[in-house]
C-alpha cells in the first residue's frame, strides 16, 4: 500500500484547490479562514478537504474530496484524521456529507444534529440550506463536540 502524506496548502496553491472544488460543484476556498490540505501518494495529489472557522465555537469540516483514480485506498479517512487532529477541544464541529456517506462520518464520532441540543450557527444553516437546493444527491447535517484529551 502506497503511503498517504497530508500537508497544509500552501497560499499559492489555493487557485488550484479552488479550481479542483469548481470542478466538483464544491464551495471555494478561504486560505485565511480555513485550514485547507492536500493528500498526496508519491508527490502526486490524490485529495482535499478543510475545516473552516464559523465562530469561536464552532468548525465545520468540508470540501473532503478523493480524486476518482485515488479512491478506495483510504485517502479520506486519513484526510478526516488529519484534519479532525487540527480541531481545538471543545469545539462544535458540523459536516454536511452527502447522504451516502452518513456511515463514513459516524466513524468518525459525528451525529445526526437532531440527536444534539447544539444550536445550529446561521452559516451552517445557509450553507444546508444551499447544499439542498444545489446537489441532486440530498445531504446530512452531523455535528460532534471535538474533546481532545
Amino acid at each position: 500500500m502506497e503511503k498517504i502524506i497530508i500537508r497544509k496548502v500552501k497560499v499559492e496553491e489555493i487557485d488550484w484547490v479552488n479550481s479542483k472544488y469548481k470542478k466538483i460543484g464544491f464551495l471555494a476556498s478561504d486560505y485565511d479562514n480555513e485550514y485547507i490540505v492536500i493528500a498526496e501518494i508519491n508527490n502526486n495529489a490524490c485529495g482535499l478537504g478543510r475545516l473552516t472557522t464559523i465562530d469561536t465555537d464552532n468548525l465545520e469540516l468540508g470540501g473532503i474530496y478523493v480524486f476518482d483514480e485515488f479512491r478506495g485506498l483510504g485517502v479520506a479517512d486519513q484526510i478526516v484524521t488529519h484534519l479532525m487532529s487540527k480541531a481545538s477541544k471543545n469545539k462544535k464541529i458540523w459536516c454536511l456529507p452527502f447522504n451516502h456517506l452518513k456511515d463514513f462520518y459516524l466513524k468518525f464520532g459525528f451525529k445526526d444534529h437532531s440527536l444534539s441540543d447544539y444550536q445550529i450557527p446561521n452559516k451552517i444553516t445557509s450553507k444546508y440550506q444551499w447544499c439542498n437546493k444545489t446537489y441532486d444527491k440530498g445531504v446530512l447535517l452531523l455535528t460532534k463536540l471535538q474533546v481532545v484529551t
